[in-house]
C-alpha cells in the first residue's frame, strides 16, 4: 500500500515533490538537495505525515539489507547534514523518542491522490466529464517516473514502483472515459507507446483495439488482441479475461455500439482541452518567450513556431496550450507527425474535436467546436500545405480563434506571425541538464551543452547519458553527439529518441538538390557568404542558379541560420547539423572533392584581402580577412596529408602577416608543424614556410626549434637567388637572436638585411630592419640609439601609411622612453599606439601598451594600478616571451608589496617555462636573486646573481631594468668579489 498523509497542507513550511525528479522547497523557494542520501531521507521522513520513524526502520528503509558498521552513527550524521541543508528550514527536522520525523509533506501526491478522489467519486456518479477533468488534473503532478533520482534506494524503488503503477492506472481511466466521449484517431498514437510499455495489460490493449476499429484499422485492432493472447499463454500460461474476449467478438462482429455516436456527449468546451499530451518532465527556461506567446494568442490570429529539430517547439507550446487551459480557454490539440497523406489532415482536426469527418458540413462543425478556442497544430513542416490550406478555411468560420502551428518551416499565408525558436540561454541550458541528470553545474556540463548547440532533446539526451557515464566521461566524448545522443524516453515518440532520428526527419523532406547543398554546405566552419556558397557546392548537378534557392529552403526549414553582420549576411549551421550534414558527406563520398573547392575558395578570399599589397584600409581588409577565420582555419587543418598539403601550405604563408597582426604566433605552429614538408612546393615556398614557422617559433619562447628552422631556411634561401627571400630570413633571424637573449648577434643579420632593403628600394623593409635593429641595441643597453634607430623608423611608416609597422614601432619607442626616464611621452606614445592597435586589432600591440602603462605605474610608485595592469596583459596574452617579460615585471611588484608567495610562483613559471633559456629567462634572473634574498636564502641569491652576470657579459646583454636590479641585488651580497660587483654597476 502507498503510504497516506494526513493533516498535511501543501504550501505550508517544507514541501517535497515526488511525482518525478525529487524536489523540496521551503515556502516555495528551491532547496539544493545535491546528497542523494539526504533527498531520500526527506522523501522517507514526508511520506511518514510527520510522525517519527524508528531508527532501525529508517536504516532498513535507506540502506537495505546491507551490513553496515555503527548504522545509528551514519543516520545521525545524515541527519544532522540533511538539517545543514535545510537552512533556515532545518527546525522542521526534529527528534523525538519515535525517531526523526520532518514538518512537511508529499505535495504532489497530496494532490494527485486528491484528484484521484475526486476521478472515482465521479466515475460512481456516472459524472464522465467531471471524472476525466480530475484524471487529467491528477496525472498533470507527474514530472516524470517518481522519484526518478533515487531508485537505488531501496524503501524508494518499491514506492516509486507503487507511484508508477498508479500513474498507468490514471492513464487507463483518461483514455477510457475519453473513448467513451468519442475519442478514437487522436488516441492511437499514446495508446500505441503506452500498450507496447505494457504489453500484458488486458484493459489497455483492449482500449487500443477499440481506437484502432474507430480509426478503421479493423485488422489492425484484432490483430492487437491475437498477440495479447498469445502473450499471455506464453508468458503467464493464462487465457484473456472475459472482458477482453467480449472486445475481440465484437470487433469482429463489427457491433455498432462500437461506433462513438455523431454527436459528441454531454458537448462542452472542455473536451478540447482533454487531448493536451502529459508532460513526462518539468519545463525550464523560455519564460520570456511563453510570456509573450500567451500575449500574441490572446487575440485571434496564426503563430507558427519555426526551429531545428530538438529545438524544443513541441515542449514550448504544450506549455503554453497548458496556460491557456488553465485561464478557462477550452484548447485542442492535433499531432501532425504520424500522418503521411495531406488528405488526413483535415480528418485528424475532426476527430480531435469530436466531429465525424464524413459529414455534412464537417469543416463548420469544426469550426463552431473552435469558436474562441486556441487550436494547435504540432510537427506541421511534412504537410504545410494541407495545413494552411486547412487553417485559412476554419479561421475564416470560426470566431475567436488563434492557431499555434509547430513546423521547420512557416506556413506563408496571410496574417501569419513567425516566431522563430533557437537554442536556450547557456544559463538554461545548464539547468536543463542538471535537473535531468541530478548533477551540479561545472565547465563540464557549459562544454556538454555548447557541444550540442543547447538544443533542448540533444541537453535532455545527453543528461540521460549520465545513468552510465560520469559528466567527465561524457564531457570528453561528446563531440560524437550523433551516435552517443540516442535512447529518449519511450513516451517521446520515435523522433524524440535520438538526435540522429530528429535530423532524418528533417533531412527526409527535403527536396533533392536542397539535401545535396545541405550536405555539401558541411565544409564550412563559422559561417560562409553566398558566393562561398556558389563557389563551394556546385557542380556535379548543383547549377549556381541552384544555391540561393536551396539556402532559402533551408533556411526557412530552420536547417540554416542567417544573420546579417558587418560584413554582409552570413548563412551558417548548427554544430550538431554540421555534425549529421558532415556524415551525410562523407556516405556520398563527396567529402574530399568539396574539401579541396574549400580550399580553393579560402585560397582566393585570402588574396582578396592581402595585407602585403598596400592597397586599401589596413583595418578594413584585416577584418574582412577575418571574417572568414574558422574557414581558414578548417581549411588548413584539413590538408596535412592529402594532395591538398601544398595548397594549404601556400595558404599558410598567406595566412602569415594576419597571423603576426593579431599576436596568434602559438596558434600558426601547428599548422606549419603539418605542412611545411608537404610535397609539389617549390624550394622558395619551403624556404618561406620554414622561415615564417622559426618566426612563429622564437615568437612563443622555442628559441632553439626557431634556430634549427631558420638554418634550413637559410640555406635553402641560398639555393634560391630571391633577394626577398633571403631578406625575410636575415629579417626573422635578427629577431630569433633576441628572444634568444643575444642582442650583440642580432646586429649582423639585422643590418645585412637593411642594406639589401635599402638596395632593392624597399621602404618599407628598412623600416622593419631599423625597429629591429633599434629593439637589439635597447637590450643590448644602448637606449640612445635605439631611440634615434625607433624615430627613424616611424617616420618611414608615417609616410607609407603603414599603420601595423607605425603601431608596434611607437609602442616600442614608448618603451625606451619610458626606461629613459621619459615616462610622459613614453605614454603619450603608447597612446596612439593603442589607437592604432585598436583598429587593426592588434594583440600584440595592447600587450606592450598595458606593460607600460604597468611599468610607468610601478616606476611611480602606484604599485595597485601596477599589478592589474600587469595582470590584464597575462590574462589576453598568449604565452611566449612577451607574456613571459610582464609576469617578471608583475613578480617584482608582488615582491615590493609583500606578496612572496605570489612572485616566486611567478618567477618559477618563467624560469621553468616554455621560453627555455631565452630573453624572458635571462631577465628573470635578477628578480629570482631578489626573491632568494627575501625568503632568506642567500646562497641561492649568490648562485643566481652570479650566473646572471656571466649570461649577461657572454651574450651581450645589457637591458636597464634587468642590470640595475642585478645591480642592487648585487650590492646587498656582501661577499661577492668587488670586481664582479665593479662591473655589473658599470653595465648597469
Amino acid at each position: 500500500m502507498l503510504l497516506v498523509v494526513h493533516d498535511y497542507e501543501v504550501g505550508t513550511e517544507l514541501d517535497v515533490f515526488v511525482l518525478g525528479p525529487v524536489e523540496v522547497r521551503a515556502e516555495g523557494e528551491p532547496i539544493g538537495l545535491n546528497r542523494p542520501l539526504e533527498r531520500a531521507l526527506a522523501v522517507r521522513l514526508a511520506l511518514a505525515d510527520g510522525a517519527g520513524v524508528p531508527d532501525d526502520r529508517l536504516v532498513r528503509d535507506l540502506w537495505g539489507d546491507a551490513d553496515l558498521a555503527r548504522p545509528t552513527e551514519r543516520l545521525r550524521v545524515l541527519a544532522s547534514r540533511l538539517r545543514g541543508s535545510l537552512g533556515a528550514a532545518g527546525s522542521a527536522l526534529s527528534r523525538s523518542a519515535g525517531g526523526y520525523a520532518l514538518r512537511a509533506g508529499p505535495a504532489d501526491l497530496v494532490l494527485a491522490r486528491a484528484a484521484t478522489t475526486r476521478m472515482r467519486a465521479a466515475l460512481r456518479a456516472g459524472d464522465r466529464a467531471t471524472a476525466l477533468a480530475a484524471a487529467v488534473e491528477a496525472l498533470g503532478r507527474w514530472r516524470g517516473p517518481a522519484m526518478a533520482d533515487l531508485r537505488s534506494v531501496p524503501f524508494l524503488a518499491a514506492e516509486g514502483a507503487r507511484l508508477d503503477a498508479l500513474r498507468l492506472e490514471l492513464l487507463v481511466e483518461r483514455f477510457d472515459l475519453e473513448l467513451a466521449m468519442d475519442a478514437g484517431v487522436a488516441l492511437v498514437g499514446e495508446l500505441t507507446r503506452l500498450a507496447d510499455e505494457h504489453p500484458l495489460h488486458e484493459r489497455l490493449c483492449c482500449l487500443l483495439a477499440l481506437a484502432l476499429y474507430r480509426s478503421g484499422r479493423q485488422g489492425d485492432a484484432l490483430g492487437r488482441l491475437a498477440g495479447l493472447r498469445r502473450l499471455l499463454a506464453d508468458e503467464l500460461g493464462i487465457d484473456p479475461a472475459a472482458d477482453t474476449v467480449a472486445m475481440e467478438l465484437r470487433i469482429l462482429r463489427q457491433d455498432t455500439a462500437l461506433i462513438a455516436p455523431a454527436e459528441p456527449v454531454d458537448r462542452d468546451d472542455r473536451l478540447l482541452e482533454f487531448r493536451l499530451p502529459l508532460p513526462a518532465t518539468t519545463f525550464l527556461g523560455r519564460a520570456a518567450e511563453r510570456a509573450a506567446l500567451l500575449d500574441r494568442l490572446a487575440t485571434a490570429g496564426l503563430v507558427t513556431l519555426t526551429g531545428t529539430a530538438g529545438c524544443g517547439k513541441t515542449r514550448l507550446a504544450l506549455e503554453v496550450a497548458r496556460d491557456v487551459r488553465r485561464s478557462g480557454r477550452p484548447v485542442g490539440w492535433v499531432d501532425l507527425a504520424p500522418l503521411r497523406d495531406p488528405d488526413e489532415v483535415g480528418p485528424a482536426l475532426a476527430a480531435a474535436i469530436g466531429v465525424e469527418p464524413g459529414q455534412r458540413d464537417w469543416v463548420r462543425r469544426c469550426a463552431e467546436a473552435l469558436r474562441g478556442a486556441l487550436l494547435v497544430l504540432d510537427n506541421a513542416e511534412h504537410l504545410v500545405e494541407a495545413v494552411a490550406e486547412l487553417v485559412v478555411v476554419v479561421s475564416r468560420q470560426a470566431d475567436a480563434l488563434s492557431v499555434l502551428v509547430t513546423s521547420q518551416r512557416p506556413l506563408l499565408i496571410s496574417g501569419e506571425r513567425i516566431n522563430p525558436v533557437g537554442p536556450l540561454p547557456a544559463t538554461a541550458a545548464a539547468e536543463l541538464f542538471c535537473d535531468r541528470s541530478g548533477a551540479p553545474p561545472d565547465a563540464d556540463v557549459d562544454a556538454i551543452c555548447a557541444a550540442v548547440d543547447r538544443l533542448p532533446l540533444a541537453v535532455e539526451l545527453a543528461a540521460g547519458l549520465t545513468r552510465a557515464l560520469t559528466v567527465r566521461q561524457l564531457a570528453s566524448r561528446i563531440d560524437d553527439r550523433l551516435r552517443l545522443l540516442v535512447g529518449g524516453g519511450r513516451d517521446a515518440g520515435a523522433r524524440h529518441t535520438s538526435l540522429r532520428a530528429a535530423l532524418d526527419w528533417s533531412h527526409d523532406l527535403l527536396e533533392p538538390t536542397s539535401q545535396v547543398v545541405l550536405r555539401r554546405l558541411a565544409v564550412f566552419a563559422g559561417g560562409w557568404p553566398l558566393e562561398g556558397a556558389e563557389s563551394v557546392v556546385t557542380g556535379d548537378g548543383v547549377d549556381v542558379a541552384d544555391v540561393p534557392v536551396a539556402l532559402a529552403d533551408l533556411a526557412d526549414r530552420s536547417l540554416v541560420t542567417v544573420a546579417d553582420g558587418a560584413h554582409g549576411r552570413r548563412f551558417g549551421l548548427l554544430e550538431t547539423i554540421r555534425h549529421y550534414a558532415g556524415e551525410r558527406l562523407r556516405v556520398a563520398g563527396e567529402e574530399e572533392e568539396l574539401l579541396a573547392r574549400h580550399l580553393v575558395w579560402c585560397r582566393a578570399h585570402v588574396a582578396a584581402h592581402d595585407l602585403s599589397n598596400g592597397d586599401g584600409d589596413a583595418a578594413t581588409e584585416l577584418a574582412a580577412l577575418f571574417a572568414e577565420w574558422p574557414n581558414l582555419v578548417r581549411a588548413l587543418d584539413c590538408a596535412p596529408g592529402t594532395t591538398r598539403a601544398a595548397d594549404g601550405l601556400r595558404l599558410a604563408i598567406a595566412l602569415d602577416d594576419a597571423w603576426m597582426v593579431r599576436g596568434l604566433s602559438t596558434e600558426i605552429l601547428p599548422h606549419y608543424a603539418a605542412l611545411v614538408d608537404a610535397p609539389g612546393v617549390s624550394d622558395r615556398e619551403r624556404a618561406v614556410a620554414l622561415s615564417n614557422y622559426g618566426f612563429a617559433s622564437a615568437q612563443s619562447g622555442r628559441t632553439a626549434q626557431a634556430a634549427a628552422l631558420l638554418d634550413r631556411a637559410e640555406r635553402l634561401a641560398a639555393t634560391v637567388g630571391d633577394d626577398e627571400l633571403v631578406m625575410r630570413v636575415l629579417y626573422h633571424r635578427g629577431i630569433a637572436e633576441i628572444e634568444y637573449g643575444r642582442p650583440a648577434r642580432a646586429f649582423e643579420p639585422l643590418d645585412r638585411g637593411r642594406e639589401l632593403a635599402a638596395r632593392l628600394g624597399r621602404p618599407g623593409s628598412s623600416s622593419a630592419f631599423l625597429t629591429v635593429l633599434a629593439t637589439a641595441h635597447m637590450y643590448a643597453g644602448a637606449l640612445d640609439t635605439a631611440l634615434r634607430l625607433h624615430i627613424s623608423a616611424n617616420q618611414i611608416d608615417r609616410e607609407l601609411s603603414d599603420e601595423h609597422g607605425l603601431a608596434r614601432g611607437l609602442v616600442n619607442e614608448a618603451l625606451v622612453l619610458l626606461i629613459g626616464g621619459d615616462p610622459e611621452r613614453a605614454l603619450r606614445r603608447a597612446a596612439e599606439a593603442e589607437q592604432i592597435a585598436a583598429r587593426l586589432d592588434d594583440a600584440v600591440t595592447v600587450l606592450h601598451v598595458r606593460m607600460i602603462r604597468g611599468r610607468a605605474a610601478f616606476a611611480a610608485g602606484d604599485h595597485d594600478a601596477a599589478a592589474d595592469h600587469f595582470r590584464a596583459s597575462i590574462e589576453r596574452a598568449e604565452s611566449g616571451s612577451d607574456t613571459d617579460l610582464v609576469r617578471v615585471a608583475l613578480a617584482e611588484v608582488a615582491l615590493v608589496s609583500g606578496r612572496v608567495g605570489e612572485a616566486r610562483d611567478l618567477v618559477d613559471t618563467v624560469l621553468t617555462g616554455a621560453s627555455g633559456d631565452g630573453l624572458a629567462w635571462l631577465v628573470a634572473h635578477p628578480t629570482a636573486a631578489a626573491l632568494a634574498m627575501a625568503e632568506g636564502d642567500q646562497g641561492t641569491a649568490r648562485s643566481l646573481v652570479r650566473r646572471a652576470a656571466a649570461e649577461y657579459a657572454e651574450r651581450g646583454f645589457g637591458w636597464p631594468p634587468a642590470t640595475d636590479r642585478l645591480a642592487v641585488v648585487m650590492a646587498g651580497l656582501s661577499d661577492l668579489p668587488a670586481a664582479l660587483v665593479a662591473d655589473q654597476r658599470d653595465r648597469a
